[in-house]
Parts: C-alpha cells; sequence; structure tokens
C-alpha cells in the first residue's frame, strides 16, 4: 500500500514537474516574443529620430536663428525675427499685405512667417476663398523701420 501511494504521488509530481516545464516554456516564448517587438519598436522609432533630425538640420540651415553660418553675420538674430513677424503680422490689422501684394477685393491675412536670412522672408496668407504664399525681401531702415518689397507670390482657391 505505501509503495502504491509512493508511486501515485511520484506519478503526481512528475505530473506537476511536466507541466511546469510546458508552462515556463509558453511564458519564456510569450515573454520573448514580447521583447523582439519592443526591440523592432525601437528600431523604427530611432529610424524615424533619425529622420526627424535630418528635416531638423534642413530647417534650421533655412532659418535666421539656428543656421550657425548667419549667427556669425546677423547679430541678434532672434530678436531680428522677431521684429520681422511682429512687423508682418501687424500688416493684418492694417490691411498692408494689399499694398504689398496684388490680391483680390478681400481680407487676407498672415498666418505663417518664416525668416529664411537676412534678406528673405516667407508668408503664407489665408482668406475666406483664397490662400497664398509669397517671399518677400526685407531691409532694416532704421531701428526697428522695416521695408518689404515683393519678390514672388502665388495665390490658390480653397
Amino acid at each position: 500500500m505505501k509503495f502504491k501511494i509512493l508511486v501515485y504521488l511520484f506519478l503526481f509530481v512528475c505530473i506537476v514537474l511536466f507541466y511546469q516545464i510546458l508552462n515556463t516554456n509558453k511564458i519564456l516564448n510569450h515573454q520573448d516574443a514580447l521583447l523582439q517587438g519592443q526591440f523592432q519598436s525601437i528600431g523604427q522609432l530611432k529610424d524615424s529620430l533619425q529622420q526627424v533630425n535630418a528635416s531638423i538640420e534642413k530647417d534650421a540651415f533655412f532659418s535666421l536663428k539656428r543656421n550657425q553660418r548667419l549667427n556669425e553675420l546677423v547679430f541678434e538674430a532672434e530678436e531680428q525675427e522677431k521684429q520681422i513677424m511682429q512687423k508682418l503680422f501687424e500688416t493684418n490689422s492694417k490691411e498692408g499685405l494689399k499694398r504689398l501684394i496684388s490680391l483680390p477685393d478681400e481680407t487676407f491675412l498672415i498666418e505663417q512667417v518664416k525668416v529664411i536670412n537676412q534678406q528673405w522672408v516667407l508668408i503664407g496668407f489665408i482668406s475666406d476663398q483664397h490662400w497664398g504664399q509669397a517671399i518677400l525681401e526685407y531691409s532694416k531702415m532704421e531701428s526697428d523701420v522695416y521695408e518689404f518689397k515683393l519678390i514672388k507670390y502665388i495665390l490658390n482657391t480653397l
């Protein structure tokens, strides 16, 4: 009787151990699959980060305040860029954009401004029926007075 109990106990222990081995293998395979997925995600994120950094470098090249070469030529580039943007956005309230660009008889507002370098600025403008972009040449006349001259513009319908 003791022998049969020991055999049954031995078989029960063997079955439990076999179940533990199989279950542990499934858990390890699942964890491995999760880690592989995370490694792939990390790889994709690194690639995306490299693309974003390359895009930022390109954008910085066409920027007054972030281009290192222009920072050597233009003093207080960040302050100058703020002043230019402020002067252009002031034209929204005075309808000064129509004085610069021959536009249809609508109310056009400047949406975006990008100072490219020490001479040029890009603007994006919009109305109820049209939108457009223009490149302007600017020059500083006095301390805070800027003069803008149109180089080229495009106008599209919405």
